[in-house]
């Protein structure tokens, strides 16, 4: 789960503390977890690895939060003992980077990954995200509806391909640089002038800067091994067969071409920036070489790509038409949005055109209360609302259930009907029956 990072998901002004259930005992499973995390934030080789990437400590301190209960937990840092951690209401549960009290945190959700690799990748990337913003790389993202096309989706997979075996093959080896050419040709043709950084590929470029240099520094920082390229051309692999790519990409894509940039053009970290694109950094070390994307895509399994994709184009037009049903000609239930606080799975997004993207698991906290979408929520284009659909409306009150989802609405708000849809306003709602 990912907070959203979007200017539009500034955080609300109440301050409210959440901590453990009202208690300064910590269950056992949690102080382990917290020893957990303290052991790999203070390996002495991960600090130095990561320090020499940036050129600053990413250093920021953990908080472990349980999605189902808030309750949250920290490290004393006299004391090295865990104690409870006060959060703001607004501070919904995700894997993120927050601020306490002033200091970038990082806040990680309750049960930790088995995978030590896994869970010391995790805290990089977060970390990382706690000191983008001193690395003038501001935390904002691409509209990246195209990669969930057919299109889009087939010239990424075949990105995905060349970039594996660019990163498989030898540094020394003149092939690495042809499936690196290869790569950025298949990238290309996702763009209307067929060039790099133009098109939608400038919002690729956002997300890479955001996500991708942070999966980045935690797959570089947590290899034990000192290289990370093999649990990357594992990640390649299973990220083929993935179903959401919008906000997802970049978690495989932003690596390789970090990876394949250390390679060959040395120190070009120090000069990234808030225009900083990736692909053609490495598209000035390659040099300028003409390649038929089309021809090239034989090697890659471009005919096997080509069928999948159009077997699930078909596949996606029948979901975007229960979709729209359920969320744009249906009874729905309408939320405003000014200043949310938000938490979502970002492989779940589904871009449904002009009415938004649904969301497949959402929590959104607003002055009008807190929603828990489990089945799907449509945010709006402009993030100005969300949707959920109101087949099954049912509560009374400040409490209310739909198909998928609950709202637990703030005092002084109430649900209204207006011609069949139902909306959210503010008002003191009708009593419940007894």
């Amino acid at each position: 789960m990912n907070r959203c990072t979007r200017w539009r998901c500034a955080l609300l002004a109440a301050i409210l503390p959440v901590s453990a259930a009202g208690t300064d005992q910590v269950p056992a499973e949690t102080e382990q977890a917290l020893r957990r995390v303290a052991a790999i934030a203070d390996d002495p080789a991960s600090i130095q690895r990561a320090t020499a990437l940036w050129n600053v400590a990413l250093d920021a301190p953990v908080v472990l939060i349980d999605p189902a209960t808030r309750a949250s937990w920290r490290m004393d840092a006299a004391t090295g003992k865990p104690v409870p951690a006060a959060l703001r209401a607004d501070q919904l549960p995700a894997n993120t980077c927050i601020e306490v009290d002033g200091v970038p945190t990082v806040m990680l959700m309750l049960p930790l990954s088995d995978d030590g690799d896994a869970l010391s990748r995790l805290l990089w990337h977060e970390r990382w995200h706690c000191v983008q913003r001193a690395l003038g790389l501001p935390a904002v993202e691409g509209e990246n509806a195209h990669l969930d096309e057919e299109q889009g989706r087939t010239w990424l997979r075949l990105e995905l391909r060349a970039l594996a075996q660019a990163l498989a093959a030898a540094k020394g080896d003149g092939n690495a640089q042809g499936h690196a050419r290869a790569a950025l040709a298949f990238r290309a043709r996702r763009s209307e002038q067929g060039e790099l950084a133009t098109g939608a590929l400038l919002q690729e470029a956002r997300l890479e800067r955001n996500e991708g240099l942070a999966e980045y520094t935690g797959r570089v920082v947590a290899s034990a091994a000192g290289d990370p390229v093999p649990a990357l051309l594992d990640a390649l692999r299973r990220a083929d067969d993935n179903d959401g790519f919008v906000r997802s990409m970049a978690y495989a894509t932003g690596p390789a071409y970090g990876l394949l940039l250390d390679r060959w053009r040395d120190g070009w970290r120090s000069g990234v920036n808030a225009g900083t694109d990736l692909p053609t950094l490495l598209s000035e070390v390659l040099g300028a070489a003409a390649v038929d994307a089309e021809r090239a895509g034989q090697q890659y399994g471009i005919d096997d790509v080509r069928m999948s994709e159009r077997d699930r184009a078909a596949l996606r037009a029948q979901r975007a038409a229960t979709y729209r049903d359920r969320f744009v000609e249906g009874a729905t239930l309408r939320l405003p949005l000014r200043n949310p606080s938000m938490s979502f799975d970002p492989r779940t997004l589904f871009p449904l055109g002009d009415a938004g993207t649904v969301y497949g698991t959402l929590t959104a906290r607003e002055t009008w209360g807190e929603l828990i979408a489990k089945e799907g929520a449509l945010v709006a284009p402009d993030w100005s609302a969300i949707t959920v659909g109101a087949q099954d409306l049912d509560g009374c009150g400040g409490s209310w259930t739909g198909p998928g989802w609950s709202l637990a609405l703030s005092a002084g708000w109430r649900l209204q009907r207006d011609d069949g849809k139902w909306r959210v306003v503010e008002g003191q709602p009708e009593a419940c029956e007894d």
